[in-house]
């Protein structure tokens, strides 16, 4: 597959930990849809272009396999995972599942600093899902992100939210494929300005739900638009 968009990736600063930067610049790589699903790393590239040996590059590719976003290849080295179908569905059903449940315990210890961060945020996305161009695309996905996170920390489980972190990271390549798919930020905008809306009345109920409606309601999005534009079945 195309690697040519690795030129995008930042180099590792010599005062580093290598190992430990590379790991992190290459989860993010392939979180914000540098490195898409079934893509192959070619080490030798990817450590040119963080200009790092191949040494520390052999050490952090290990860490995201345990995590499940590479998948190492006999003789071809390793390609970010691409999953079946059924593995996307079962992955956006685990992640509705812990965001839920953490969404309603957020309600119960909701604050108002951090209501207003999260409604000036949500402000920001609104203004960046009615914009057109590919830069606007790219910020609401990062706000996005920032937005989940932020609500659901404030639940105080950081187990939960560990678990939650891997899940978010198998799913998160496969919520920016649905909106390049499908085309429409506002569909999910509208759901996060609910999820917003029942987080500051403190409404746990209706966050636990609207929590999991708007994780499967991506999932069946992705779904629909995988099955309209043929993508291939993973090898």
């Amino acid at each position: 597959m195309d690697t040519t968009k690795t030129n995008t990736l930042k180099q590792i600063p010599k005062s580093a930990l290598l190992p430990e930067a590379v790991y992190h610049q290459l989860r993010t790589a392939i979180l914000t849809g540098v490195f898409k699903p079934g893509q192959t790393l070619r080490q030798e590239d990817v450590a040119k272009q963080l200009g790092v040996s191949r040494g520390p590059l052999r050490e952090a590719l290990p860490k995201l396999e345990a995590e499940g976003m590479v998948i190492s290849m006999p003789h071809r080295g390793c390609a970010v995972v691409s999953l079946a179908p059924d593995d996307i569905a079962e992955i956006f059903e685990l992640r509705g599942m812990l965001e839920s449940s953490l969404a309603k315990a957020a309600a119960q210890r909701r604050t108002d600093e951090t209501v207003q961060k999260l409604v000036a945020l949500n402000a920001t996305m609104r203004t960046l899902a009615e914009g057109d161009s590919e830069s606007d695309r790219l910020r609401w996905f990062e706000h996005n992100y920032d937005l989940h996170t932020m609500l659901l920390s404030s639940a105080g489980r950081r187990h939960h939210l560990r678990i939650l972190e891997i899940v978010k990271a198998l799913a998160e390549p496969y919520i920016r494929m649905e909106i390049n798919l499908t085309g429409n930020l506002m569909v999910a905008q509208r759901e996060h300005e609910d999820l917003v809306e029942a987080y500051a009345a403190g409404d746990c109920e209706g966050l636990e739900s609207l929590t999991r409606i708007h994780v499967l309601h991506t999932a069946n999005r992705l779904m629909q638009a995988l099955r309209k534009n043929a993508t291939p079945q993973p090898a």
